[in-house]
């Protein structure tokens, strides 16, 4: 079975909208520090836990802005997954927990103390971890659906383990697969090499035929996208995007083989 948490997953929204978000989330840290007063703020009379929580929540903005709009764009080429997605909100919570307890330690004049600086951090994940990931199942899902919108397949009609048939044009080749087994197909002249996954291990099945023929057999099941004139590859196997698009190549899990994309279908890869 695979893991959805190494499933290709990318952030959808605007510039503005990521905005929005930044500005909504500084906003709730803000009030539910002012409401619930914890790390001793219920000891502050109104006017001074209003100012200083409005700290905690601008602190909270800028981190978000930082990470969002400065770091994200470096690690535009590492391959984007649930799972990687979910680890680096963990950093960004972390980095806002670690930046708020600092600006708590300035205003109460707060020796360093790694229990309550550890505690910043557990909060930080409490607080904003959570909602982020129940958002990000919320967004897979939405993708999921659109997907299948685009391509007019109900959704109960997609079934995992459906066998597809294979002939390369020609039905002496016939070869019947689980769809998950197939991990890419690619071709050499007049032939194509089906590379399939069994149990961790990868094998290959050679037959007679063009990509063409077996690009179209396969174009009822949005798994598999021909990414280049010589490979179709599955997505659900897709580990790594390496370079941009000029010049994109994908790893796929359980292969050290490293497929090119061609320009015209790097920006299906990478949402772009």
């Amino acid at each position: 079975m695979l893991n959805p948490f190494r499933q290709p997953y990318r952030e959808t929204g605007t510039r503005k909208g990521k905005i929005i978000s930044i500005v909504a989330f500084g906003l709730f840290i803000f009030l539910f520090l002012f409401i619930f007063k914890p790390f001793g703020l219920f000891e502050l009379n109104t006017i001074q836990a209003l100012f200083i929580t409005l700290g905690f929540g601008a602190i909270t903005a800028f981190v978000l802005f930082v990470f969002k709009f400065l770091l994200e764009p470096l690690l535009s080429t590492c391959s984007r997954t649930l799972g990687r997605h979910i680890i680096w909100d963990f950093v960004i919570a972390t980095s806002i927990g670690v930046a708020n307890y600092t600006y708590m330690s300035v205003i109460f004049d707060i020796p360093f103390s790694l229990k309550y600086l550890l505690y910043a951090v557990w909060t930080a994940w409490l607080v904003g971890l959570i909602p982020v990931i129940i958002s990000y199942i919320i967004n897979y899902n939405k993708q999921y659906r659109e997907a299948l919108k685009v391509a007019d397949i109900p959704e109960e009609k997609i079934f995992r383990g459906e066998a597809v048939k294979l002939t390369a044009g020609n039905d002496k080749n016939e070869v019947t697969l689980d769809p998950e087994d197939i991990l890419y197909i690619c071709s050499n002249d007049n032939y194509v090499t089906v590379a399939t996954l069994k149990e961790g291990s990868v094998s290959r099945i050679t037959i007679r035929g063009t990509l063409k023929a077996v690009e179209e057999e396969l174009s009822r099941n949005k798994r598999f996208l021909r990414c280049h004139k010589c490979y179709i590859i599955n997505l659900n196997y897709i580990d790594r995007i390496i370079g941009h698009s000029q010049n994109m190549k994908v790893r796929l899990l359980h292969s050290d083989e490293l497929i090119p994309v061609s320009r015209v279908k790097a920006g299906l890869l990478t949402g772009s």
